[in-house]
C-alpha cells in the first residue's frame, strides 16, 4: 500500500478522534486497507511531484469502515458528537470564501520567526497557512524547494506554532471554538475529505468580547459587529494546478502548486485585540 495512502488514512478526522476516546483504531485500519481498490485508487488518485490529487475517496472508504464498525461494537452506547458529523455549515461557508491567491511570498521564500502581521487594505492578517509543492527537477541536488508556513497571534512571546490543530471546525457553529484554551485562533486540515479542507478562525471567547458575531454560512465565514460592518473575513486558494499529464492541462489538473488560507481582521478591531492581549506577538514557523 503507498505510504501517502497510510498517512492520509491516519490523518482522518474520524480515526484521530476515535483514537483519543479509546476505540481500537488498529481493526477499524485493518478493515479499511482490505476495502481499498487498488484500480479505483489509480482512477481517482492521480500522483504528481510525489503528491496525491484531492479526493474523497479514502474519506468515503473510511466513514464507510468507521460507521459499520461502530454500529457492530457500540450500536446502543455510541454518540456521534460533533467530531464524527459532517461540518456542512463549514463546506458551504469556505466554498464562499475562495479568492484569487493573494501577492505574498511563496513559503520556501519566507522565514520563521516574529514580525508584524501584513496589512491587506483595512485589514491586518492575523493567521495564515500555505502549503507550496516541493518541485523536484532533473539533475538538481539538495533538498526540494517547497514548503509549509503557519502564522498566527500568540498570547506571548514564544516560538511554537500558532496554528494548534485540536477541535472540529463545527464547533465554529456551537459558539464553542477553542473556548477555554489559551490560543487566538485553531486551525483545522480535512486532506482528501468532502469537508473543507483547510479552516482557520478566532477563539470564540474573543469573538465574543471583541463584540462580534458569526455571519451567515452563505455569505462565508466572517463576522460582524453590532453595526452589520464585516470586520472578520476567512479567505482561501488554491493556484496553480498542475496534473500527471505532459500538458499539465485538462481533467488531471487539479494538484495545486500553492494552496491556503487566511484570517483578516479590521485594523481598528486588531488594535482592540492587542488591549485585550497585550503581549500579542506574530509569529511564523516553517517547515
Amino acid at each position: 500500500m503507498n505510504k501517502q495512502v497510510l498517512d492520509r488514512i491516519n490523518r482522518n478526522k474520524y480515526i484521530i478522534h476515535l483514537d483519543s476516546v479509546g476505540i481500537d483504531i488498529d481493526a477499524i485500519k485493518r478493515e479499511i486497507i482490505k476495502n481499498i481498490d487498488e484500480n479505483e485508487i489509480e482512477t481517482f488518485v492521480n500522483r504528481s511531484q510525489q503528491r496525491l490529487s484531492p479526493n474523497v475517496y479514502l474519506d468515503s472508504i473510511v466513514f464507510m469502515c468507521v460507521c459499520q464498525y461502530l454500529h457492530s461494537k457500540y450500536k446502543s452506547s455510541m454518540i456521534f458528537k460533533n467530531e464524527l458529523k459532517l461540518d456542512i455549515k463549514t463546506i458551504i461557508a469556505t466554498s464562499q470564501s475562495l479568492i484569487k491567491r493573494p501577492n505574498i511570498p511563496k513559503p520556501s521564500d519566507v522565514k520563521g520567526g516574529f514580525k508584524e502581521p501584513d496589512y491587506e487594505g483595512d485589514f491586518r492578517v492575523i493567521s495564515r497557512f500555505e502549503r507550496e509543492l516541493s518541485e523536484k527537477h532533473y539533475g538538481e541536488k539538495g533538498q526540494n524547494k517547497g514548503g509549509v508556513i503557519f502564522e498566527g497571534l500568540l498570547p506571548y512571546k514564544i516560538e511554537m506554532n500558532p496554528l494548534i490543530e485540536k477541535f472540529s471546525s463545527s464547533h465554529i457553529w456551537e459558539n464553542s471554538y477553542y473556548v477555554g484554551e489559551p490560543l487566538i485562533q485553531g486551525f483545522n486540515a480535512n486532506i482528501d475529505s468532502i469537508e473543507s479542507q483547510y479552516v482557520l478562525w478566532i477563539n470564540s471567547q474573543l469573538l465574543n468580547v471583541l463584540g462580534l458575531k458569526l455571519d451567515n454560512y452563505n455569505n462565508g465565514l466572517r463576522a460582524l459587529n453590532g453595526n452589520n460592518e464585516i470586520v472578520l473575513i476567512f479567505r482561501c486558494w488554491r493556484d496553480q494546478l498542475i496534473g500527471n499529464g505532459a500538458s499539465f492541462v485538462g481533467v488531471d489538473s487539479n494538484i495545486a502548486k500553492l494552496e491556503g488560507c487566511d484570517l483578516i481582521l479590521r485594523e481598528d478591531y486588531f488594535n482592540k485585540l492587542k488591549k485585550l492581549v497585550p503581549n500579542v506577538v506574530y509569529y511564523t514557523e516553517v517547515f
